[in-house]
């Protein structure tokens, strides 16, 4: 599965994006609203950061589906927190659930 990860800080989308490909995802990450929307088209789920609220989450979404991507929202991570640990726990699950 080819994941798009779309968060705010740019460490913390480092650090997920290598835990998801850890995990065993096709996993590339982007801080900005229009990386997301460029690569929309080429992947099969998108997964948000915490971060991304409001009129931002909004237009992502709908730009999502309008690409037939699913997506999920990610809870906030701490910086102290196992990136794959979360990404076991908190987003495959998520994205399980997403693609039924």
């Amino acid at each position: 599965m080819k994941v798009l990860l779309f968060g705010r800080n740019p460490a913390t989308v480092s650090r997920v994006t290598a835990a998801l490909s850890a995990a065993g995802l096709a996993a590339d990450g982007v801080v900005s609203e229009e990386a997301v929307l460029s690569r929309l088209g080429v992947v099969d789920a998108l997964v948000l950061g915490a971060g991304v609220v409001g009129p931002l989450r909004e237009r992502v979404t709908a730009a999502a589906l309008r690409h037939g991507v699913g997506w999920v929202q990610g809870p906030h991570i701490l910086p102290s927190r196992d990136a794959l640990e979360y990404v076991r726990t908190e987003i495959l699950p998520r994205l399980r659930s997403a693609q039924r």
